[in-house]
């Protein structure tokens, strides 16, 4: 630990007038600002009260016209009626003239007397885990005078871990030099427990909301393969059949066939679209830039918008979670596009930086409403379930998808970690 004489020659004295920058704290540095705070708790000792019964006696001694004593009992009887524990302590005087509210002995188990007997009583009964961020933070204010807010876990008597919200701040002398702290610090235990459970029902909802996803691609990979392999297998003998008949038939016969085998045909077609759009054998068999370009031919055939993508023809296999999760989000986006931008255009790009990989879809359609985007960002919803759906996806796989929404047009921008995934551009 760096003695405090160590300290205070790269900072200069603790009790000096405000510096105009400090560099960085370190926690071994924080803590020695305080041993050195303690030492002049010490230091005074002997010249104080050493308790606040001493501090009560020589407010209820002031008598007659003593303001500043009548004023310190009304902040007291104030302080001791809140749920909260109160401090102060002079940073020129003793620990005899530090006062801690009652209320903490009911939140840690200790008297107000056994709390001020040792100056740096509150540092050791700090979790361990928080040490060293509660001696950076306490410096700070030290040097600074910059308030200090922030949670800390604090050890009571009988070991129970206690959450503190605690208030501090230091007041300065008109000379500049500080004169004493004074905070409150609140028991937020409960708050804590609740946002643990809360965090524990999120994750788990997240977990479900994942899973439910999978099993989504998983289903309709089944029903893409049934389509395909059942349904239009019986369309295709069934148009045979027919082409059988009409070799055979009359020729108003043959006209019912020729009209048979029409509509067979588009069935054919419908399934086949379904079948794909469901789950395309090409993002199985070749990859997501196989499947996506198909995708996005057959989208701007069939919307009329003219879509322009940049999305390497050759490149390596990418993970096959990371292939399903990209082509929903360019699935998604384009049919927003579609049905609410009334743009005419739209561009696809995917690209690789590092160990990302990122794809973007933007429109110049008439935009989304800024709240809605600010919601997106903040929860996942405003936007419907699609996109929010996808968020949950490219979450899960640890990367972020992003929106950004103008008078110009909308962006949907997918990032996701791959670590090295080597792949060929075309030239």
């Amino acid at each position: 630990m760096p003695r405090a004489g160590a300290n205070a020659a790269r900072r200069g004295p603790l009790l000096a007038p405000q510096l105009e920058s400090q560099p960085p704290i370190s926690p071994a540095e924080g803590e020695a600002i305080l041993r050195e705070l303690a030492s002049v708790f010490l230091s005074q000792a002997a010249t104080s009260t050493g308790s606040v019964a001493g501090s009560d006696a020589r407010a209820q001694q002031a008598t007659g016209g003593d303001a500043v004593a009548q004023h310190e009992a009304m902040y007291r009887v104030l302080v001791e009626q809140i749920p909260a524990v109160v401090f102060i302590a002079y940073l020129d005087r003793g620990i005899g003239e530090a006062y801690v509210s009652p209320q903490i002995e009911s939140a840690l188990g200790f008297s107000q007397e056994e709390w001020l007997e040792d100056p740096i009583r509150w540092y050791q009964q700090i979790h361990p885990d928080d040490k060293g961020r509660w001696s950076v933070d306490a410096a700070h204010m030290l040097l600074t005078g910059d308030p200090l807010k922030a949670s800390y876990r604090v050890i009571a008597r009988d070991g129970r871990t206690v959450w503190f919200q605690c208030e501090a701040k230091m007041v300065r002398r008109p000379d500049g030099r500080p004169w004493f702290l004074h905070g409150v610090g609140f028991d937020i235990s409960e708050l804590k427990r609740t946002e643990n459970v809360l965090q524990e029902r999120t994750s788990a909802l997240q977990n479900l909301s994942s899973r439910i996803l999978r099993l989504q691609d998983e289903e309709r990979r089944r029903i893409a393969r049934e389509l395909h392999d059942s349904l239009g297998q019986y369309l295709s003998a069934l148009k045979m059949n027919i082409g059988v008949i009409r070799r055979t038939a009359s020729n108003r016969i043959k006209k019912i066939c020729s009209d048979s085998m029409r509509t067979l045909d588009r069935c054919i077609t419908e399934v086949r679209t379904l079948s794909y759009l469901l789950h395309p054998p090409l993002l199985d068999e070749m990859g997501f830039a196989a499947a996506s370009n198909w995708y996005i031919e057959g989208f701007a055939k069939r919307s009329g918008i003219e879509v322009t993508s940049n999305i390497p023809g050759t490149m390596e296999r990418l993970p096959t979670a990371i292939e399903i999760v990209l082509f929903r989000v360019l699935q998604e986006s384009l049919t927003n596009i579609h049905r609410h931008s009334g743009s005419l255009s739209a561009d696809v790009h995917l690209g690789f930086d590092e160990n990302l990989v990122s794809l973007q879809i933007k429109d110049r359609g008439r935009g989304m409403p800024a709240a809605l985007v600010e919601k997106f960002h903040a929860s996942g919803s405003g936007t419907g379930v699609g996109l929010a759906g996808m968020r949950e996806r490219v979450n899960e796989l640890g990367g972020r998808l992003e929106l950004e929404s103008d008078s110009q047009g909308t962006l949907v921008r997918g990032t996701i970690p791959l670590g090295q995934v080597a792949f060929a551009q075309e030239d």
